[in-house]
């Protein structure tokens, strides 16, 4: 799979896999001044962290009109990857880090990525909404839901319900099946890339509606 590290990604053209090769380069070299990933992962950067983030392409397809906002993004992953995809849709990338957010802002202009910007900031300190908001094993799916529901906006600006589209390790957490805040589409990564290398990850999407419901019935 190292041969070809985007040979799954068959709903990409060639200019996006060249471009995400480029963002792998970019990674590599910001990775050596400040610790974005660890490094014993660095030889298998494009293929576990960049074709793995580039996945969420089989997963969903925003509107050109959708606002998506990436937390906890760290060195762009799954925030830069996805800005590559869907050059159209305007991307926020938030992370408490300066370090790291310094980092995505020289590699987005590196790649010239005008549908991105990047903050040190926290979701709840943003005043506006967005159709989705992702992220990647930031936290527990029940704590990260917990700090972003605010920020969703209402309504469907892409192929699925406008909502929380996360990456994740692990079982549905006990709590999420509890308050009955469950995924309406999942993706198993192991068997999306035929690796048993991803056992157990997974790619989800809980609705804006079931999340707006679970904490209205709250007050």
């Amino acid at each position: 799979m190292q041969n070809n590290p985007f040979e799954k990604l068959t709903f990409l053209s060639e200019a996006k896999k060249n471009k995400l090769q480029e963002y792998a380069s970019l990674l590599r070299e910001e990775n050596s001044k400040i610790n974005i990933i660890s490094r014993k992962d660095m030889d298998f950067l494009e293929y576990r962290h960049v074709a793995f983030c580039a996945s969420i392409g089989a997963f969903f397809t925003p509107e050109n009109s959708a606002k998506i906002a990436d937390v906890g993004t760290g060195g762009g992953l799954p925030g830069l990857v996805m800005a590559i995809l869907w050059e159209n849709v305007q991307f926020t990338l938030l992370d408490g880090v300066g370090k790291k957010i310094a980092s995505v802002k020289r590699m987005a202009e590196a790649l010239k990525l005008e549908n991105v910007v990047a903050k040190q900031a926290r979701i709840e300190e943003q005043k506006e909404t967005f159709d989705y908001i992702t992220g990647r094993s930031v936290c527990s799916l029940p704590e990260f839901i917990g700090f972003t529901h605010k920020a969703i906006a209402r309504g469907k600006n892409g192929s699925i319900e406008n909502g929380i589209v996360y990456f994740k390790g692990g079982e549905l957490e006990e709590e999420l099946k509890q308050r009955n805040l469950l995924p309406s589409k999942i993706m198993k990564l192991d068997e999306f890339f035929a690796d048993e290398n991803f056992l157990g990850k997974s790619i989800v999407h809980i609705r804006q509606s079931v999340i707006f419901d679970f904490y209205n019935r709250r007050k």
